[in-house]
């Protein structure tokens, strides 16, 4: 078993509001150290002193940057041969309404032949899960990556659970539910490319969260991302306000929307609980209007997947399928 006591005196000694670059960890340092948390070398005890370490001093861009890469480097290649690009969209219990935001996502992106891979746990720590939101969909979480490239060549969907990608970062998300808070392994998850199938990665973050260092994390990983980063005075992630959307590449970082106040009103009033399932089935099935937002994402969504050659196009097939005027 490996010992970390070094590396935890050196944790413990930062402080999150004011970081000493001294007391982190390099991103070969923190890929050695999640290594071997992954692969299973780290004793309990000193796995529990180390989550505690991080969650009083938080993670350093370079320590969730070697997370990433210990995770990328143990999780299975799954390459669908599609036409275009997977959108690729984490749901693990990060930011407040993230499962019905993503579910609604993913449904309405089928409009515009775009693939989406939503990838994540089971359960979710309040309100329904994004499984349980996708059953009620006709989408069923997959058993195994070859029933995954089954689903999104026949449907456009598919969930991948997060124990398909990686059984260590599944015990490490579960670790949740005894520490009662989230770990380093939630945040690297936003920028986790499934199956290194060469999505592009929907990231999520809100001012003022832990979630707020996915967006420097994302750069570094590599690959190409969409930030959808909504402000502090946000309700978590919802469709009442457009967030800031950029488009993160090998070629820098693109703003696509700028965000909406949110001291104005909502651009849409957010259903209560018991309507939300016959709501997001009215959306989808062009009963309802779609949120200004939701638009706006999409259209991101489908110019990122190659489904329209520039922004203004992908603005203009978006709000028109949607019945709204393109932003």
């Amino acid at each position: 078993m490996l010992s970390i006591s070094p590396i935890l005196r050196r944790l413990l000694q930062r402080d999150a509001a004011a970081p000493d670059a001294r007391a982190s960890l390099d991103p070969e340092e923190a890929h050695a150290l999640w290594s071997a948390v992954l692969d299973g070398a780290l004793p309990e005890l000193e796995l529990g002193a180390l989550l505690a370490a991080f969650a009083i001093g938080g993670e350093s861009p370079a320590e969730l940057l070697g997370l990433h890469r210990a995770l990328a480097a143990r999780q299975p290649r799954f390459a669908p041969a599609l036409a275009r690009p997977v959108i690729s969209i984490p749901v693990y219990g990060l930011l407040r309404g993230e499962a019905a935001f993503s579910v609604l996502l993913a449904m309405f992106l089928r409009r515009f032949d775009v693939p989406v891979v939503l990838h994540g746990p089971l359960d979710a720590p309040c309100g329904p899960s994004a499984p349980a939101l996708l059953r009620e969909m006709g989408v069923l979480p997959c058993a195994t990556l070859p029933e995954a490239d089954r689903e999104l060549h026949a449907t456009g969907v598919a969930f991948v659970p997060v124990q398909l990608l990686s059984p260590a970062l599944g015990d490490l998300l579960a670790l949740r539910t005894r520490l009662g808070t989230t770990n380093p392994a939630h945040l690297a998850a936003h920028a986790l490319d499934p199956g290194a199938m060469g999505a592009v990665r929907l990231a999520m973050c809100v001012a003022g969260t832990p979630s707020e260092r996915v967006a420097a994390l994302l750069p570094a990983a590599g690959a190409q991302s969409l930030l959808l980063a909504w402000p502090a005075s946000a309700p978590g992630c919802n469709l009442a306000w457009r967030p800031r959307i950029t488009r993160i590449s090998e070629d820098g970082e693109t703003l696509v929307f700028e965000a909406e106040h949110g001291d104005r009103p909502p651009a849409f009033d957010l259903p209560e609980a018991a309507q939300l399932v016959p709501w997001m089935r009215s959306v989808l099935e062009r009963r309802a209007p779609a949120p200004p937002p939701l638009v706006n994402i999409a259209a991101a969504c489908v110019h990122a997947a190659g489904a329209a050659p520039d922004l203004m196009q992908a603005k203009a097939v978006v709000a028109l399928q949607s019945g709204r005027l393109a932003a």
